[in-house]
């Protein structure tokens, strides 16, 4: 017994002391997120629809609070930081819930230093970098690589939930998938449409704390809410036709000399297709109903220098949990919102932690940005 505890105590100590030396490999010195906006009114909410509520922006403020104790726990940022012109930017789409947003994380994050939120058109006008146009000839061949019935046959117990729940009915011959005007975005039609917003409804006010359903029938309707948003998950041509425009955005971000925290806020459409985009290998999400990205989910692409004199990344999707959002729980270092690493199909990792060259990833960033055979952005 004294033998084995003898082991069990060297074994600590020597996994305590490899994760510090390990620590000690990379420093810290930039961090972009890619932001999905938080819990906003159901798109059904009358003149609210689509606003970001009360819960949202306090759940956001508390997501900059725990990035704020990340930064200061790796020596990126001091407490009560006021960042120096060009050292951060806080960048949305044209929307309230987008804006709103950013400007909640900024108070949780930088509480004293009254950031700017960078927005180009008039509220509730359409970024192009967040919302990108397309042409008659892509829309074509988008159409051409999906078949949506296939899609929707194989959702018919997700569409029973949603249809028992809201009282809402699809019907299987009165429906149809389009690209919405000058937009690369998939847009439901006739019945679809009608179930869509209807879990779309539930989902937003289970979270919200208006309505209590089973695990079993939120997973149906996360499902539903979010079939169209992530089928390009399974088409490059589109996510790629997408992303590009943000894609550009990410790497400049990086490029940008002096830039230590960039925040760019916009849709779950944006994360979908940026994380289909650049290649993310499949992964799984605890502690959440929705698949693929999360209400107020985000891309956080951290950049460290290594004690070799190069430069490193990795990426990872940080999300509040459903169980956080509802119980409104603070988050803390304690008490972290969820963290899944993310890799790149086919791009090598210099550690078992999955680190990436950076020299690699911007590759990746770049090479994504190529949309049928020519440069999108």
């Amino acid at each position: 017994m004294k033998k084995f505890l003898s082991l069990m105590i060297v074994f600590v100590v020597t996994a305590v002391f490899y994760s510090v030396a390990h620590a000690a490999e990379y420093r810290l010195e930039q961090v972009v997120v890619v932001s999905r906006h938080n819990l906003r009114y159901s798109l059904k909410a009358g003149e609210d629809r689509g606003l970001l509520t009360l819960r949202g922006g306090e759940m956001e403020t508390l997501m900059g609070q725990y990035f704020e104790a990340q930064f200061r726990a790796q020596g990126l940022f001091p407490k009560n930081a006021q960042p120096s012109v060009g050292e951060v930017r806080f960048y949305a789409n044209s929307y309230q819930r987008t804006i709103a947003t950013a400007k909640y994380f900024s108070a949780g994050a930088f509480p004293i230093a009254n950031i700017p939120i960078e927005y180009h058109r008039a509220l509730g006008q359409k970024d192009r970098v967040f919302l990108p146009p397309t042409d008659t000839a892509l829309i074509k061949k988008l159409h051409a690589e999906t078949n949506w019935k296939k899609l929707f046959d194989g959702l018919s117990k997700e569409i029973a939930t949603v249809e028992r729940l809201s009282g809402e009915k699809f019907n299987p011959v009165d429906y149809s998938v389009t690209i919405r005007d000058e937009v690369v975005e998939w847009k439901a039609q006739g019945s679809l449409s009608k179930i869509n917003l209807a879990a779309d409804g539930l989902l937003m006010d289970y979270y919200d704390g208006k309505v209590s359903y089973s695990d079993a029938e939120m997973r149906d309707v996360a499902k539903i809410s979010s079939c169209l948003i992530n089928s390009n998950f399974d088409r490059p041509l589109g996510a790629k036709a997408f992303a590009a425009p943000m894609l550009a955005v990410i790497a400049d971000e990086l490029k940008t000399p002096a830039r230590k925290f960039s925040f760019i806020c916009g849709h779950d459409s944006n994360l979908s297709n940026v994380l289909a985009a650049i290649g993310v290998d499949d992964y799984t999400l605890p502690g959440t109903f929705e698949w693929r990205v999360p209400i107020a989910s985000k891309l956080v692409i951290w950049k460290f220098s290594g004690s070799d004199g190069n430069d490193y990344a990795r990426l990872s999707l940080v999300y509040p949990s459903a169980a956080q959002i509802v119980n409104r729980e603070m988050l803390t270092l304690d008490n972290p919102p969820m963290s899944v690493p993310l890799t790149l199909r086919g791009l090598q990792t210099v550690d078992a932690d999955a680190t990436y060259k950076l020299s690699d990833v911007m590759q990746r960033l770049s090479d994504a940005q190529i949309v049928d055979g020519r440069r999108a952005a």
